[in-house]
This record gives structure tokens, C-alpha cells and sequence, in this order.
């Protein structure tokens, strides 16, 4: 019988190449991957990326999930139509997060998963000492506030890693960092193709550009910086020998300071509730939030991509970067164009439409996945840019929004 105190759940915290990476069930949608479009393409970016064969595109239709998946979630950010999510982490929840933390910290540091199981025991032991000691660095990181886990930071796109920078100096975060200790990613097997660093760091390339500010890099755990954690409850069940003349004292002194730490709880929670709801009311200064409140049938509506409406919304709480942000779409030029409705049928966003006698494109949803420029016959489809600053809407002289009511 094994005695070994290396339990499974020891062995999946502190070594990477056998971890679950957990992020959850990763999920197709139909209506936007470009493989189950009316004009269906022979997309396999998924499949090609994927570092352990976990996405079968070898026949016809929507991609098939296979056992192999690692749930890495790291294939999300590279379909071009957004079309592949994770159930348990999705874009939206990575980015409430993200968002909640700016309001906490000064110092904001993203980590992957596999951060605290690079701290994995050298050997495999059978020394309880040497498996505690283990755990406890693992407990200790997950103790620090700054720190954001994500189960692997190719997860983040350009749009998140822009969202949190776009709050710097606006909400408390003063600073963004990413912990990643050296070799870190070789030894993980989401870059069995050794291209994951590749992915986020052009990522965070990009976010950088828009916001003009740069992510930092930390590469040892101990350069986090600590959260302090009243310790009243601490003190007074220690079974430490203390100096009896100063206990009354220390436990004065260690009573006022929870105290404190009450009411900075309290008044934070107050802060952070008057800036969540300045954050929802700034969403109404967008195109997106105006366009939604459109009576548009469901079945022809464009469709609002995770990405895209994260995009919108940090140029909403904050537009000083509008005019850096430039994002890729699609345009038609009307002279090429045969009105034959290819790009229409193929397009997984509903981002283009016949109007009249041509075909227009709306840049507030268009993905730039390509599509239109694969399909269309006579080479009408085209790349444009379009700046951050078209996703908001302008105000009238009395301050109100001007929409625009038309479908």
C-alpha cells in the first residue's frame, strides 16, 4: 500500500505537466463558426493551434471537442469569428474579474494557473515536511490580493488586456504587471507547438498600442506585493509563548486596527458599488448600448461577439484612448461588387446586408474574420480600419445622445 503524503490533489497543484487545467467545458457556436456558415469554409485555425489534437476539424460542420482537451481555453482567443468560448470562464466573467480587482489594488499582477505549480516539490518525496512546504508557497501566492489567476494567459486578447489598462488612473489600479517566472511556458504543455508566448505577448502588444501604456513583467512570486490581513482572531489563538508585558498592548493596538479595517471594508464596498454603477451608466454613451435598444428581429440581428462588446464598453468607461484604438473590419467597394450576396450568407456575425442595391457592412459588430474576402468572386471585400472612436456616440449640445433609429 502507498504511503506517499503526494495525494492526487498534492500532485495536481504542484506539477505543471500533470495538472487539469479546469477552466471548464469548452463550447462551439454553431451560428459563428465559419464551418457551419450557408457557404461553408474549410476553417481550421482552432484545430491547427490547439497543442494536444483536442479539436477534430478532419470532416464537415462544427469542430468536435475531443477527450485530448486540456480546457487551456487558449483556442478561444484565436478563432477568427469568436465562436469557440469556455463555459465556467467566459470573456465576460474573466473580464468582471479583471475589473473588480482595478478597484482594489494599486499594484495589478495576472498570473496563469501553472504560476503556482512551477513552485512544485524538485522530487517527488514521501517527506510530509517537504510536501507542506510545498502546498504552502501555492496557499501563500493565492493569498496575495493583486494577484489574478487565469488558466492560461493566452486566454486574455487584445480586448481584456485593453480593458484593465484602460482603467489605469481612472479607477485605483495605478500599475499592470504579468507574473511570469523564467521558463515557465516551456514547461507547459499548452505550448507543445511553442507558440503560446507568441499569442500573448502580440496580445498584449497591441493593448499597449491603444492605451499607450506598457504591461510590466515580474518574474519572482516574492516581488508581489503582500495583502495585509487583520489578524485579531490570529493573535488570540496563538499558541505562541509572547511577552505577557506587552500582550495588552498588542492586542489594543491589533483590535484598533480591525476595527479600521472594518470601516476601510465598508467604505470601500460603498466606493466600489457608486463606480460600478458610474461604469453601467457610461455604457450608454456607446453605439452598441444605443443599437440594442433597436426593435431588430432576433433571426436577423447582428451578433454581438463577447470581444467586440468588451472593446465597447472600456471605450464607454473611458474614452481618452478612443482615438488610438484601430480595429480591423470588412468593406465592399460598391463598384466591384456584383450584389451576388455571398458575403452575406457566409458572414457569422449577420455584420452584412443587403440595402437596396448594395451591400453594407456594420463596422460595430464586424469581426474581420475574413470570410466575405474568401468567398466574394469578384474581389469587392476589402480590410478597412476603424477607429475606437466610432464606437461611441456623439452628444448634442444638451447633452443627450444622438442615435441613429434606422435598421
Amino acid at each position: 500500500m502507498e504511503t506517499t503524503v503526494l495525494t492526487d490533489d498534492v500532485i495536481k497543484s504542484a506539477n505543471p505537466g500533470m495538472t487539469d487545467f479546469g477552466s471548464g467545458l469548452l463550447i462551439v457556436v454553431s451560428s459563428q463558426c465559419l464551418r457551419c456558415t450557408k457557404k461553408t469554409l474549410d476553417c481550421t485555425i482552432c484545430s491547427d493551434f490547439c497543442p494536444v489534437g483536442g479539436i477534430d476539424t478532419t470532416y464537415d460542420g462544427r469542430p468536435n471537442i475531443t477527450n485530448s482537451c486540456i480546457k487551456c481555453g487558449a483556442c478561444t482567443a484565436v478563432c477568427p469569428s469568436n465562436a469557440l468560448a469556455v463555459a465556467t470562464k467566459p470573456a465576460r466573467q474573466i473580464s468582471r474579474w479583471l475589473l473588480q480587482a482595478t478597484l482594489r489594488s494599486e499594484q495589478m499582477v495576472i498570473a496563469c494557473e501553472r504560476t503556482t505549480a512551477l513552485l512544485r516539490l524538485a522530487v517527488r518525496t514521501d517527506e510530509a515536511d517537504a510536501a507542506i512546504a510545498g502546498l504552502k508557497i501555492v496557499k501563500d501566492a493565492r493569498q496575495k490580493e493583486q494577484l489574478i489567476f487565469l488558466p492560461c494567459l493566452a486566454m486574455m486578447t487584445k480586448e481584456l488586456w485593453f480593458s484593465v489598462l484602460n482603467e489605469i488612473d481612472v479607477s485605483k489600479v495605478k500599475d499592470l504587471s504579468v507574473l511570469l517566472p523564467i521558463g515557465q511556458c516551456e514547461q507547459c504543455p499548452v505550448n507543445a507547438k511553442e507558440n503560446i508566448e507568441e499569442l500573448f505577448s502580440e496580445a498584449i502588444s497591441m493593448a499597449e498600442q491603444w492605451a499607450g501604456i506598457e504591461v510590466g513583467i515580474i518574474t519572482e512570486l516574492a516581488d508581489v506585493p503582500k495583502k495585509r490581513v487583520a489578524n485579531v482572531r490570529q493573535f488570540l489563538v496563538s499558541d505562541e509563548v509572547v511577552d505577557r508585558r506587552g500582550l495588552f498592548t498588542g492586542f489594543v493596538g491589533e483590535l484598533k486596527q480591525s476595527w479600521d479595517d472594518n470601516a476601510q471594508v465598508g467604505n470601500r464596498a460603498l466606493e466600489e458599488s457608486q463606480i460600478q454603477r458610474a461604469r453601467r451608466d457610461s455604457f450608454e454613451r456607446t453605439r452598441l448600448a444605443a443599437d440594442q435598444k433597436k426593435k431588430i428581429a432576433t433571426s436577423v440581428r447582428p451578433i454581438e461577439t463577447p470581444f467586440r462588446y468588451l472593446l465597447v464598453e472600456a471605450l464607454g468607461r473611458n474614452d481618452a484612448h478612443a482615438d488610438s484604438v484601430s480595429i480591423l473590419v470588412t468593406d465592399t467597394d460598391q463598384d466591384l461588387c456584383n450584389f451576388c450576396g455571398s458575403c452575406v450568407d457566409v458572414c457569422p456575425v449577420r455584420a452584412r446586408k443587403k440595402v437596396d442595391d448594395k451591400v453594407v457592412v456594420d463596422d460595430l459588430y464586424c469581426v474581420g474574420c475574413s470570410a466575405c474576402l474568401q468567398v466574394c468572386p469578384t474581389e469587392a471585400c476589402y480590410f478597412a480600419e476603424v477607429s475606437g472612436r466610432a464606437y461611441l456616440v456623439e452628444e448634442d449640445p444638451e447633452g443627450e445622445a444622438e442615435t441613429d433609429d434606422s435598421e
